[in-house]
Parts: structure tokens; sequence; C-alpha cells
């Protein structure tokens, strides 16, 4: 269904309602919003309906507080629309709920007719997100009636009895935080966490992250560090081994936690899960949650982890380490173009000879894919080139290179017009 522009119904909503004729609207806005929803299920653009249902909406919302309904049935109208808003077509709804004129009195009426509903709805047989999904937008829109009805006691019992049915752990930690009760809400991080760990993985990292921030306030900072350690070995990166560094040096553990993440990297073997006393060496203490062990990823994981030493010898600036590390590399792996280069960049300096063969396979690399795009990626290549070479003195071997591509690479007219203006400079920037 192609767009339908609605700036005629948008020009006769405005007129009525400037007319006094609220009530009007709120029917011819009933009428739009069902209409509306079908035919932004149905289209097929971009957006654009959306956006003009949105807008006609948004006269509608208007309305309510002037309509001839009480104040109560005017919230109720809004949120009852909010809470099937598949489709966003009510972003002005925020502004109805907050209005000053609505009273704590009128809230708590709301927040009693909430409770009967929530009360009425059928547990869901499962803790999934699609099948929690309308029974949670019910129980946050009374969290939110509760707060602006001054009865902000009741919101943690209800999530406290919610909790378990549809996984909203992090809304009564967040709660419980908040309420000064933080005992209490590391309790249900860790109860939580066990739930969601194998159906909501998402929820449970989540709660994880919470127990290391409260350990972090607390600077429990060898608690802190088992949880990054924890992150690392579930996926090393350069990010989550400069964060565990990071915690490992404020808790002044970091050399011996060094020794064991490296020599993690080289076997494969966790010491945070090495029975004592083979673990005397890892200094962290097991964290109050800890991720099973991931066995089918674990099949795809190869030791030693070379990319990942390579990084890590490159952030520590050990460039003979990198050489060697690398070279080890080139023995199992052709190529693995990232690393490469991040070698070769690391390396260009204090092994200008590694770095320039590297750079030679990359330009070989995108010169083979004869595309225009890729001819000036190589160029880019060749200035580093360049520049190690004019650096050493080498003046001839870029000459030279320059010469064999010309020669090679005779009939690619575009890959000779960018070598033909890398072969006119000096010194290539």
């Amino acid at each position: 269904m192609l767009f339908r522009s609605y700036s005629h119904v948008r020009s006769q909503l405005r007129a009525l309602l400037e007319s006094g004729h609220a009530d009007q609207v709120i029917r011819l806005g009933e009428e739009l919003w069902t209409k509306g929803n079908e035919q932004v299920g149905q289209s097929n653009d971009e957006g654009e309906t959306a956006d003009e249902i949105t807008a006609c909406m948004e006269i509608v919302l208007q309305a309510v507080p002037s309509s001839s309904m009480s104040s109560v049935e005017q919230l109720l109208w809004v949120i009852d629309r909010a809470l099937n808003d598949e489709y966003s077509l009510l972003d002005s709804a925020a502004n109805i709920l907050e209005n000053t004129t609505y009273t704590q009195d009128t809230w708590y009426t709301v927040a009693n007719e909430l409770e009967n509903r929530l009360k009425a709805m059928k547990q869901p047989a499962t803790a999934t997100f699609s099948s929690t999904y309308s029974r949670n937008r019910v129980m946050n829109m009374l969290v939110d009636a509760y707060t602006r009805s001054g009865k902000p006691e009741r919101v943690i019992p209800l999530l406290e009895k919610e909790a378990d049915v549809g996984q909203c752990y992090e809304t009564l930690v967040d709660a419980l935080l908040a309420a000064g009760e933080i005992e209490k809400a590391k309790q249900w991080c860790i109860r939580g966490f066990e739930r969601t760990i194998k159906s909501a993985p998402g929820i449970a990292s989540a709660l994880q992250g919470r127990l290391r921030q409260l350990a972090e306030k607390e600077k429990r900072y060898d608690l802190v560090s088992a949880y990054r350690a924890e992150d690392f070995f579930d996926r090393a990166s350069r990010q989550t081994y400069s964060e565990l560094r990071k915690a490992a040096e404020k808790a002044k553990v970091w050399p011996e936690v060094r020794a064991s993440v490296l020599s993690y990297l080289e076997t494969g073997r966790r010491p945070d899960q090495a029975e004592p006393p083979k673990n005397s060496a890892w200094p962290l203490p097991r964290p109050e949650v800890v991720r099973p062990h991931d066995k089918a990823a674990a099949k795809f994981s190869k030791f030693p982890d070379l990319d990942m030493l390579i990084d890590i010898a490159i952030m520590e600036k050990r460039f003979d380490d990198v050489v060697g590390l690398y070279r080890e590399l080139r023995k199992i792996k052709r190529w693995s173009w990232e690393t490469d280069k991040a070698v070769a960049d690391a390396v260009a300096a204090s092994h200008p000879l590694l770095a320039v063969d590297i750079w030679k396979a990359i330009v070989d690399s995108l010169i083979a894919q004869v595309k225009p795009r890729a001819y000036e990626e190589a160029a880019g290549y060749l200035r580093r080139i360049n520049k190690v070479y004019q650096q050493n003195q080498q003046i001839s071997e870029w000459q030279s290179l320059i010469s064999e591509l010309q020669r090679v690479h005779k009939a690619k007219r575009r890959l000779m017009e960018v070598l033909a203006a890398l072969s006119g400079k000096k010194i290539l920037d």
C-alpha cells in the first residue's frame, strides 16, 4: 500500500478542536486509531503513513482534557491506547499523563482499575518476552500510576510479585536501589540471573552488570575484577582486556591476573575455573553469579589464541613479541587481514620490512578485485610503503615497486592512473 496523505484529516480535526468540539474530535480519533493502525500494518512505505497518523493523533490527544469525559475516563482513554500502541502513533501521550490537572486521587482510581486488570490477566505459561509483553506493559503503567497517586510504597511489592512471572528483575532491582535496599537488590540480581541465564541471557547479563556496578560503588575492586575477567574469558577483545586491567590495577593484582590471562590465551585453560591448588596464582574471588560454560562456543575456540595475544602485545608496545607471535600465526593462517593491518601499523617503525611485506600483500589482494574503489584503497597502503622507504633511504625500492606494478597490470587503465599519480610524488603523506 502506497503512502497516503492525511493533511485534510489533520485540518478538519484542528478546526473542530478550535471550534470547541472536543468530543467529536475524540470520536473521530477513535475511528482513526482503529483504521490507522490497520493501514500502518499494511503500508509499504518508509514510515510516512505512520508519521501522518501520528500528527493527527496528536490533535486528538490535545482534545482529551477538554472532552466531557471524567478525569479518570480521560486518563484511561489515553492509557488504553498507549498500551496497544504497536507503531508509536501516540508519541504525545506522555504529555497528557503528565498534565498536573489530574490529581493524586484521580490517579489512585486509575491505579485501582489497572490493579483489577492485572489480576484478571491470565498468567503466561512461560516467561518469554512474547508471552509476558502485554502483562508487563500493564504492570509498568500501574507502577507509574502508583507513583503519580502518591503511593510509591506499593511499587516494590508489586514488582516482587511480578518478577518471576514477567522477568521484570531489572525494574525491581532499580526500584530497590532507589529505595536504598542494597542487599535485597543484590539477592534479586542473583535470583533473576539464575532464572534467566538460559532463557533470557540479555536480562541475566544486565543483572550481572548491576552486581559489578554495586561492587564498584563499594570499592570491592577484587570482585569488580572478577566480573571483568568473566567478560574477558567469555568475549576476549581489546575492550574487555582493557577493562579487566583497569579493575585489576585498582585491586593491586594486575601482574598476577595478567600472567594468568596470557596463560589462558596460550592454553585455553581458564584460571578462574581451576581447582586448588592449581589456581593458587589466581588472586580474584568467585563472583556472586557466573555464566555457565558454553560448550558449543568452546568448539570453535582455538588455542593458542594468537590474534588476541598479538592484540595485547600491540597494546603493551611489545613489538618484538608482536613480530614473533605474528610469524607463528602465519604458519597456521595464511591471511587474517585485520590482524595483518594492525601488526603492520604497529611495527612500521621497529620492523619496517615486515610492515612493507604485509602492505604489499594487501595491495595485491585489492588490485585483484579489479575495482576502481579497491585501487584507491590500495593507493593508501602504497603511500604507507612509500613513507617507510623514504624514512629508510630506499628510494630505488619504491621506484621498482611502482614500475613492477605498472608492468604487471598495464591493462588496468584506472589502476594505471592511480599509479601514475603516486609515482610523481617524492614523499606520499
